[in-house]
């Protein structure tokens, strides 16, 4: 029998350091939208972040470009603070805004700069009233009868304790809640097999013209073969392909056998720059150290390998080099909460509308293979599907909402609802019950959600069966038939028409 060896941590006093109404754990997309939200509907909120700076993957692990905000019919359903956000982006020059997406498997994408985004994120949160501790790494729950008396905090300042009225989990692995002791599951279904880790990394000075007359050249190397009009008309360039140049280059030892089997980059809003979304890893639990030291380690390597494939073989990039990587390996899947309401692939593919809906999505379901190489993508725009206050609460407690990629939802419809724009719908939806349940006197299964729905709606947030103006923006309909997804390595097993 293989047991490990224990010690016994003695007992100690921890000093309270704050006493807010509302305290979030993890400043990434859903994180900031839910510590914003709380804020300005009147509650005293804290942030708490372990990193020196906030937007989890939007800005740690390097994640570029922001999907989907736009169905197929150019309509924005998400708006909100996400919306004002790019808006705000855009003022900074920091995002081209929402532009078309020529790997056409996107009905929008929203490239933005990295740093632009730290201290534009900064900026909002301060600008709300919410107070915000860095360097903090969540630790512990202390709770009584289904409630979170207090939050345990490490930092260099030592072992902290806050005492909040309501707690906001948006640690992006459900951290909070599973040392609550609430229930959660984790990956597929059938045998609890992840989505795979990604490092995003940028490279820098590429010659945009040079890289518009190979692809020109190189049409079938490319998902959708673009014609020239379309490669010359894009905003910002995207690539989705390359399939054969990187099997070609795994079977030559030249690449890791498991990075992805094809290339997706975008152009940044920084002259020469891109994001790289390739290197992939199997296998890999995100909420165990172990297994994240070797994805840091292997995913690293290949950001390398990568560069030094696209340096050969795609013009453009001859004069390249690696400008930076994530601060950590993304991760896409590890805990999903056992809340009140699990969502579904039939509630994504059908865009049902939900009577306690407080946020939209309208993302593609999504699912790089937990084994084997077949990417699952059904194409995004196609179904806008609202994501149900009862998924954020997680079975047993009564003063604690999740947001983000933990929320309750099954292996394929996380698939989905996982990506940064829909999970910034899902913070404001969060820290808008917070802040209106202590206002009323509710626990958050009494939130009166009618009138939740009403207050999103009044503040900005995009929800189905409203009156809502929906005009499409005509310059990103897509208007492009279904094509090969070969060189994608893409496969849709639900054939959804759309």
């Amino acid at each position: 029998m293989n047991t490990k060896k224990t010690i016994l941590e003695p007992a100690k006093e921890v000093t309270v350091i704050a006493e807010p109404d509302v305290c979030v754990i993890g400043a990434g997309p859903a994180g900031f939208g839910a510590a914003i939200a709380a804020a300005r509907n009147g509650a005293s909120t804290l942030l708490i972040e372990r990193y020196g700076f906030i937007g989890g993957n939007l800005t740690i692990a390097m994640v570029n470009p922001m999907f989907t905000f736009h169905d197929i019919k150019g309509r924005q359903v998400i708006r909100g603070i996400a919306g004002e956000l790019v808006d705000r982006l855009v003022q900074v020059t920091g995002s081209l805004g929402h532009v078309t997406d020529l790997t056409f498997d996107n009905a929008s994408m929203t490239p933005f700069d990295p740093e632009a985004m730290k201290v534009l994120l900064l900026d909002m949160v301060e600008e709300s009233g919410a107070q915000l501790l860095l360097h903090s790494a969540f630790a512990d729950a202390m709770t009584s009868n289904g409630r979170i008396e207090s939050i345990i905090i490490e930092s260099k300042s030592g072992r902290q304790a806050i005492c909040p009225k309501m707690v906001i989990d948006c640690s992006a692995d459900a951290d909070v809640v599973a040392r609550a002791g609430a229930p959660f599951v984790k990956g597929r279904e059938e045998d609890g097999l992840m989505q795979p880790v990604t490092l995003f990394f940028r490279i820098g000075d590429i010659d945009f013209d040079a890289m518009r007359r190979w692809m020109k050249a190189n049409r079938p190397l490319l998902k959708g073969q673009p014609t020239d009009e379309e490669i010359d008309s894009q905003k910002a360039l995207a690539l989705l392909g390359l399939n054969t140049i990187m099997e070609d280059a795994i079977a030559r030892g030249e690449l890791h056998a498991q990075a992805a089997p094809r290339v997706l980059l975008y152009q940044l809003p920084r002259e020469g720059q891109v994001a790289v979304n390739c290197t992939r890893l199997q296998g890999i639990d995100g909420t165990n150290v172990e297994d994240l030291t070797r994805a840091e380690i292997i995913t690293r390597r290949q950001a390398q390998q990568v560069h030094r494939i696209l340096q050969k073989h795609v013009g453009g990039f001859e004069n390249s080099y690696l400008l930076d990587t994530g601060a950590q390996v993304g991760v896409r899947e590890t805990r999903h909460i056992v809340g009140d309401y699990t969502m579904t692939e039939q509630d994504v593919l059908n865009s049902r509308h939900f009577e306690d809906g407080i946020a939209c999505g309208t993302f593609a379901i999504d699912i790089h293979p937990p084994d084997g190489r077949k990417q699952i993508f059904t194409g995004s725009g196609k179904a806008v599907y609202e994501i149900p206050y009862r998924s954020l609460l997680p079975q047993g407690m009564d003063n604690v909402l999740v947001a983000g990629r933990c929320i309750s939802a099954s292996h394929a419809a996380f698939g989905s609802a996982r990506v940064m724009a829909t999970a910034m719908g899902i913070g404001q939806g969060a820290g808008t019950a917070a802040a209106l349940a202590l206002k009323k006197g509710w626990t958050t299964r009494e939130v009166d959600t009618k009138a939740l729905r009403r207050l999103l709606i009044e503040q900005g947030q995009y929800l189905l069966n409203e009156n809502i103006d929906d005009t499409g923006n005509p310059e990103l309909v897509l208007d492009r038939d279904e094509d090969d997804t070969t060189v994608a390595g893409h496969h849709n097993p639900f054939n959804k028409e759309g």
